[in-house]
């Protein structure tokens, strides 16, 4: 059965840089970062990939983001997406998830989709809520940390990754809405040739009207949402090497453990 597959993408400040508040306080200072596509996001582009193999069909690469995010989107073509689709909102920061999640359910809907797969978080915000989200306002079935996707009869079974190392499965009918989990492939390098042809493929770029909006601003959310600002978590007091025998640390570390309220006397 071929499948019209969506894949969300998201690009996030290499984790590996030192971050620094804004003048502003409300954001990052971005002018001297590199970005990287979202970690959890390259497994949801690989499963889509291979299933496009398996049974056929067709991938789009969708995100949402400034001009930059464009390269990301020709490494997705490069690894087996068919097209990419910007949808120009140039906020760099994008906070507000509910407002991302209408904004990406709003160019999904205009697409045909029997499958839309996002990564499980963004390694950035960690909210785990955009696929869920997208997932509630297109109506789509939907499970999280998906390890395994199978179609069989016109539906998928998919295992999820429950808390101390269970596994749920689960049937679902499509369309459906995956958001899938760390380790649940191993995502592929792009070959060379690849590479140069999506340096010349065409970017699809969606502005608010394309998505029925008359403004950025006419995004209709049930709440306000605002920042009121960042700052870095309150420094702590460094830990105790313990040195000596190792008769000596056990007894300071047992000592320790006393003071601290651990271990009663």
């Amino acid at each position: 059965m071929p499948l019209n597959m969506v894949v969300c993408l998201k690009q996030i400040p290499n984790p590996d840089l030192q971050f620094q508040i804004g003048p502003d306080g409300k954001d990052i200072r971005r002018d001297t970062l590199n970005y990287k596509v979202n970690g959890a996001d390259e497994y949801a582009l690989e499963e889509a990939v291979r299933l496009k193999e398996k049974h056929g069909g067709r991938v789009v690469a969708l995100t949402l983001g400034p001009k930059r995010t464009e390269q990301m989107l020709r490494e997705a073509l490069a690894k087996g997406a068919d097209e990419a689709v910007r949808i120009a909102y140039e906020d760099v920061a994008t906070y507000d998830v509910g407002k991302i999640a209408r904004l990406l359910a709003a160019a999904i809907r205009a697409m045909p989709h029997d499958l839309v797969l996002t990564g499980v978080q963004s390694d950035d915000h960690f909210n785990s809520a955009t696929g869920g989200l997208i997932a509630g306002i297109l109506g789509l079935a939907h499970a999280s940390v998906v390890t395994r996707v199978e179609v069989k009869d016109g539906r998928l079974e998919v295992a999820s990754e429950l808390e101390g190392g269970l596994q749920r499965v689960s049937a679902l009918p499509l369309p459906a809405l995956l958001t899938i989990q760390f380790g649940a492939n191993t995502p592929r390098y792009a070959p060379l040739p690849a590479i140069m042809k999506a340096a010349r493929q065409p970017i699809k770029e969606l502005g608010p009207q394309a998505l029925g909006l008359s403004g950025w601003d006419g995004v209709v959310l049930p709440y306000s949402f605002g920042v009121r600002g960042l700052s870095r978590p309150a420094a702590k007091r460094s830990a105790e090497m313990i040195s000596g025998s190792v008769e000596e640390q056990a007894k300071r570390l047992a000592q320790l453990l006393r003071e601290k309220g651990f271990v009663r006397r």
